[in-house]
């Protein structure tokens, strides 16, 4: 039978090359070896190798041992919170035990944020959360359940990934959309959002879309927002596929950018764009000049004609002046589109 005892994690090993050593500790027992010299401290490696929260000195875990080894399973969520649970000098009480080269440091570099904390938590939900305000919730939208719409949210089940979910209030819940100006500040740095019956908003970036936040809109839906989103097909068979049966929108407050050796709009009979440079803008202007000298030719004939064409001479002026307009505007190039 295995007896497991609280011990006190004095140092841990993660910046190490050997790989049978990383993710170990060395702990003291809290009770066994109350108040025994630190050289007395065993080396306690994790019971599951694949599944592992690695402690900082000063917390307590859970130890064993078993075949003349040591192993800790977890440590002691003595204080509830999401960052840091240190009880230093647990294992050594009354003694004022000087913890030497390390009283009261949690490890070479670990600093507890201050901003983070725990996850609000809601009825059947399972939450992975780590000290760093990350999280993964495995949840739904029931709480939702008796809001004025009466939807039925049985079945609506969601998955929320965060990475910088911080607040200097006393408990977090996941936004999209970050508050930064109340007395409570939340902000959400990186998001990926996995709905089935839920209005999620999120950040106005300023662009104007069919996609904008619909307070109506409750079917299956994937939200990711960051400051920036990279996708990177690496493999030379590989590649990006976007597909819809509905509309597909690409927008930006700045600019859109599109680049390879080959760019194919549509899939039958392509023919190539035209490009507007120099030499376009030249066949064009020469085009315009040519209709503007003929029209001025026309304008002198019919002016010189026994019963003058008022009408006429008012609408060929009239196209040499849209003409210029034209060909000093270049308004015949786009202002948004660019080809190489």
């Amino acid at each position: 039978m295995l007896k497991f005892e609280p011990a006190e994690v004095l140092e841990v090993y993660t910046d190490t090359l050997d790989e049978s050593s990383i993710g170990a500790v060395k702990a003291r027992f809290d009770i066994s070896q109350q108040n025994q010299p630190l050289r007395d401290a065993k080396i306690f490696y994790p019971l599951d190798s694949n599944v592992l929260q690695v402690p900082v000195q000063g917390e307590e875990i859970l130890g064993c041992e078993f075949g003349g080894k040591y192993f800790y399973m977890s440590k002691l969520n003595k204080s509830n919170t999401a960052t840091n649970d240190s009880n230093f000098g647990v294992s050594a009480l009354g003694t004022g035990d000087p913890y030497e080269d390390f009283k009261f440091r949690f490890g070479k570099y670990f600093n507890p944020p201050s901003r983070v904390k725990k996850l609000l938590m809601r009825e059947g939900d399972t939450i992975i959360q780590g000290r760093f305000g990350n999280s993964i919730r495995l949840g739904s939208n029931q709480f939702q359940s008796g809001s004025t719409d009466k939807r039925n949210l049985t079945e609506s089940p969601n998955v929320k990934i965060i990475a910088g979910g911080f607040t200097n209030g006393p408990i977090y819940n996941e936004s999209l959309v970050s508050d930064l100006s109340s007395k409570i500040i939340q902000e959400e740095k990186s998001s990926v959002y996995l709905t089935t019956d839920e209005y999620v908003p999120y950040e106005d970036v300023g662009v104007k879309s069919t996609f904008d936040n619909n307070e109506t809109y409750f079917k299956p839906q994937v939200i990711i927002q960051s400051d920036r989103i990279v996708f990177n097909s690496k493999g030379d068979d590989g590649g990006i596929g976007i597909y819809s049966r509905d509309n597909i929108e690409l927008k930006s407050a700045d600019k859109v950018e599109i680049d390879s050796p080959t760019i194919d709009i549509g899939s039958n009979s392509l023919v190539p764009t035209v490009l507007g440079n120099k030499d376009f803008t030249f066949l064009i202007n020469s085009l315009i000049d040519g209709k503007i000298s003929s029209n001025e030719s026309e304008i002198v004939e019919e002016s010189a004609s026994p019963a003058p064409n008022a009408i006429k001479i008012a609408e060929l002026t009239k196209e040499n002046v849209e003409l210029n307009k034209i060909k000093s505007g270049k308004t015949y190039l786009s202002k948004k589109i660019n080809v190489e």
